[in-house]
């Protein structure tokens, strides 16, 4: 676990960079990924994790799924097998970065491979100076790996449950002699069974990154990464929680209502490019530039009653009650992404100061192919407790109709940080962003026949405002406020485009770090607010709209806040601990019925100890993931609407490494060591992942 403060844990010392042993120290800064200010976290007015490479490896984290679940203030849940969903304060997170320029999408998104970054950075709160259009909940921003001047690599070969191979390969290849020009490639495919019946995943990440040094003031780098997942028997929907005599359905673990002939693949790649020139001393220019393209097509079936409409409940004696429907989809995504600024340091008033500005551009074109319909596909499932997963497959075609779907958001922003004192610093900052969507219709013959869903926004402002105290060399106090805005793909009773979901976030903190002692934390209360926020339109009947969908009404009133404590010590030679405890508390509106199906608490417990003596080449680490209650609302029982509980519970993971030269280590991780059941949602019903471990040998050249 990362503490918001900046973290060095001595118990993850071995630099991952390719060729480079010893011990890592965090200095400096780097551009932030809420401001492109210099900052270093202390100097961030809001609460800000880093996950680096050597925790990753230590605790064999090879997902971001992974990564979330152990950074403080982070609630993962899912819908199912490939569509996990991240919280934080109260909200979903949709804002994903790679390298600071955006890359989340609803249709091709990736449970991203940790084998192509070098870091993670995690920002709670609203952060609408880089984004603008999004939710007030957080920022996962994922640093690639980079070239680096000398040769040097490592290789990765790791085995775990359920038949888990994976294999890791990292090169560093300068291609001149001085190294001015460089080159880093990474591989990481997987292959992986699961607890779930038949569902199974092969995977692979790929990078290849050449930079070089263009005069003494120039470095340019251009790309390619991709990810490809191609699940087969993938979960969609939800299990039964209720049989149909009103009690718990108690269904194996391993249930799945996915025959092997489903499908849920997901092929994301990227070309990018990046330009960082030296203007003068103090000043710099910065351009990034993405073109991504994706595919998806699923065939998916999922298990409900008699009919579409009604939740399936078991016969605890028989099994019978569960019907399977179906779903096929696919399509292609292609997004341009632009970001330039020019960042650094002016004087006024006798004091030095920062300043950045810049420009960003994004295009999205999402394309939706049509299929014939398989509505009236269905199959009665025998025995739910006992069904091998035979079922006969649907027929389906393309049908030569489609939709495109265009986003466009353009945007200029700027940010400075004032140095009103010695130990004040005041941080403002605005994004004005022109946002627009509409979608074209085309008929079974590629003929265009309509636009609809036009949806604009102009010159919609999103205000930044924090205050950075220091109380001594080593402690801070802040303060900040975020405005963000978030357009909606719902429709009024009218047939007309809600207006966008407006939200803000305030935050006030105390920062410290004692380098010397080997502590940092941090101390943070923050309220979140949405407004204008879409739910469904209760005074007229479902699907009554023309295109069949079903009307929505903003509502006000939807509100988040809490407090949050993230800390890291040196509890003694080669020992160290993290501690993370938040506490949030969702308010709706009245009129919203949203299932909550959130934790109030949580809390995230960490620590890695390495010996000494002859057991010096050995570390041991273990983390504790506990959340407090979680209920859900209107969730469909025997007997009608019901609430349903999950009382606290704790998910305990354990590593150890052994490092048999400088060279060598093997990492061994244990997650859900106590194999604890649990539901991972509540009004989406799915079991958590049960125990499973993994073994990795890691060597570096």
């Amino acid at each position: 676990m990362a503490a918001a403060a900046s973290l060095c844990c001595a118990s993850w010392a071995q630099d991952s960079e390719p060729g480079a042993l010893g011990s890592v120290t965090i200095t400096g800064t780097r551009d932030n990924a809420t401001t492109r200010l210099p900052l270093t976290p202390r100097e961030t007015p809001q609460s800000v994790s880093t996950v680096e490479r050597a925790q990753l490896e230590q605790q064999s984290l090879t997902s971001v799924d992974a990564v979330l679940r152990s950074v403080t203030g982070i609630h993962v849940s899912l819908f199912d097998t490939q569509r996990p969903l991240y919280y934080a304060r109260g909200f979903q997170i949709t804002d994903f970065q790679v390298d600071g320029l955006p890359t989340y999408s609803a249709n091709t998104n990736q449970e991203f491979d940790t084998a192509l970054y070098q870091s993670i950075d995690i920002v709670r709160g609203a952060n609408g100076i880089m984004t603008g259009v999004g939710t007030p909940s957080a920022t996962i921003n994922l640093v690639r790996k980079r070239p680096q001047r000398k040769f040097g690599g490592s290789v990765a070969l790791t085995a775990g449950s359920w038949d888990l191979y994976r294999a890791e390969l990292d090169l560093n290849a300068p291609l001149t002699s001085d190294g001015s020009v460089r080159s880093r490639w990474v591989v990481a495919p997987q292959t992986r069974h699961s607890f779930r019946d038949r569902y199974e995943e092969d995977k692979y990440a790929l990078l290849g990154v050449i930079e070089a040094d263009i005069g003494a003031a120039t470095v340019a780098s251009v790309g390619y990464q991709r990810q490809n997942n191609e699940p087969v028997a993938g979960i969609w929907g939800a299990l039964p929680r209720f049989a149909s005599d009103g009690g718990l359905a108690n269904m194996p673990v391993s249930t799945s209502f996915s025959p092997s002939w489903t499908r849920w693949s997901r092929d994301s790649a990227t070309l990018f490019a990046t330009v960082d020139h030296q203007l003068a001393e103090q000043w710099a220019l910065k351009a990034a530039y993405n073109h991504t393209e994706g595919k998806n097509f699923s065939l998916r079936t999922y298990g409900y009653g008699s009919t579409v409409s009604s939740a399936p409940f078991p016969n605890r004696s028989t099994g019978a009650g569960v019907r399977l429907y179906a779903a096929v989809g696919g399509g292609t995504e292609e997004q341009d992404t632009l970001d330039a600024f020019v960042t650094g340091k002016f004087s006024l008033g006798g004091r030095q100061h920062d300043l950045t500005a810049g420009f960003s551009s994004l295009r999205t074109t999402t394309h939706s192919d049509g299929y014939t319909s398989v509505a009236g596909w269905s199959y009665s499932v025998p025995n739910a407790y006992a069904w091998d997963g035979t079922a006969p497959m649907p027929a389906y075609s393309r049908t030569g109709a489609f939709t495109e779907q265009s986003t466009k958001q353009d945007a200029v922003y700027a940010s400075a940080r004032w140095r009103l004192a010695d130990p004040l610093a005041l941080l403002t900052g605005v994004r004005i962003t022109n946002w627009k969507r509409h979608t074209d219709n085309h008929n079974t013959s590629g003929v265009y026949t309509s636009t609809t869903a036009r949806q604009s926004v102009s010159r919609e402002p999103s205000p930044f405002l924090g205050v950075v105290y220091d109380l001594s060399k080593e402690l801070s106090a802040y303060a900040s406020h975020t405005g963000i805005f978030n357009p909606q793909n719902y429709k009024d009773r009218n047939n007309t485009p809600l207006d966008p979901v407006q939200g803000i976030s305030n935050e006030i903190g105390i920062k410290g770090e004692w380098a010397s002692r080997g502590i940092s934390g941090s101390f943070a209360l923050f309220e979140v607010k949405q407004d204008n926020y879409g739910i469904r339109d209760s005074s007229v009947p479902a699907a009554s709209l023309p295109d069949g969908s079903s009307a929505y009404v903003g509502v006000n009133g939807t509100r988040s806040s809490g407090w949050e404590l993230d800390a890291a010590a040196r509890l003694g030679v080669g020992w160290n601990a993290t501690a993370g405890l938040t506490r949030v508390r969702t308010q709706r509106n009245a009129a919203d019925l949203t299932y909550a199906n959130l934790p109030e608490w949580l809390a995230k417990l960490g620590t890695q100890y390495r010996f000494g003596g002859a057991l010096q080449p050995l570390e041991v680490g273990a983390q504790l993931q506990w959340q407090g209650r979680m209920d859900a609302v209107n969730v469909p029982s025997p007997s009608g609407p019901a609430t349903v509980t999950q009382s606290p519970f704790g998910l305990l993971n354990l590593n150890a490494s052994w490092r048999f030269s400088e060279a060598t280590s093997l990492y061994m991780a244990v997650f859900n060591a106590l194999d604890k059941q649990y539901w991972a949602t509540l009004d989406y019903p799915n079991y958590g992942e049960p125990r499973s471990f993994s073994m990795t040998l890691r060597t570096r050249f």
